[in-house]
């Protein structure tokens, strides 16, 4: 960037080095002399189209919200009765025997070991869809043309 010098003859602004680029006439050294530099005018930013963030997808938000609570009421619920149900076959009330012909004790617990790891794993995967969701309205958002 050329610095702009004042010509003790003509009284113009110079961009020459040595010489007035208006009269000719002789410039003193620059650093005889005030330097002005250009201003630079600042440059506003440009404003958004949208005053206020749209909520886009609102049904893929309701349904990975509702697969989230269904998948911990799962977890939760199955592990909490699978427990109740080993609990209850262990103490060999019997009360199993009425309307479970083979409702022995190993096989109750059997039963109440595979609820749980069913129930964990159906809670698990409803978990992850929910995610799955929400990773595909962040990905939309990170990805939206900002024209």
């Amino acid at each position: 960037m050329q610095q702009m010098v004042k010509c003790p003859s003509c009284g113009r602004e110079s961009a020459g080095p040595q010489f007035c680029t208006t009269c000719g006439g002789r410039l003193p050294i620059a650093s005889q002399q005030d330097v002005w530099e250009t201003e630079t005018v600042p440059v506003a930013k440009p404003t958004s189209r949208e005053t206020a963030p749209t909520t886009k997808y609102g049904a893929l938000r309701a349904v990975a919200t509702v697969y989230r609570i269904i998948g911990w009421v799962l977890m939760v619920g199955g592990t909490i009765f699978s427990i109740a149900l080993a609990v209850i076959a262990v103490q060999g009330t019997g009360a199993f025997s009425d309307f479970i012909p083979w409702g022995t004790v190993p096989s109750m617990v059997g039963i109440a070991i595979v609820g749980l790891v069913v129930s964990m794993l159906l809670g698990l995967f409803l978990l992850a869809f929910s995610e799955l969701c929400s990773v595909l309205i962040d990905i939309e958002f990170n990805t939206r043309s900002q024209d």
